[in-house]
């Protein structure tokens, strides 16, 4: 099996962070967000890289990258906002 995708699939990846993002704000909570972009990774796979087992895998394999590059930043500017530990002795 061989899962090629190209530069044009993989412009799905920021349209479907947008189309995350808006059902996002539509109200949809913020942890079932990951399984909608499961199931519209695993539908645009089919749709433009092809209704076989490959274009179902490429779906799940745009959809990780989708979430990933959305939660990699987050998780990291989180990190950034904690206010380090004062590790100094009080006496």
């Amino acid at each position: 099996m061989n899962i090629d995708i190209s530069i044009y699939e993989a412009t799905l990846i920021p349209a479907m962070i947008f189309i995350l993002w808006i059902v996002g704000e539509a109200g949809l909570q913020k942890r079932f967000l990951p399984l909608v972009a499961l199931f519209l990774g695993i539908a645009l796979g089919l749709i433009f890289i092809g209704f076989t087992p490959a274009g179902a895998i490429a779906g799940v394999l745009l959809a990780a990258a989708a979430v990933g590059f959305h939660s990699g930043p987050k998780n990291v500017l989180q990190a950034l906002k904690k206010t380090p530990i004062d590790i100094r002795r009080t006496e």
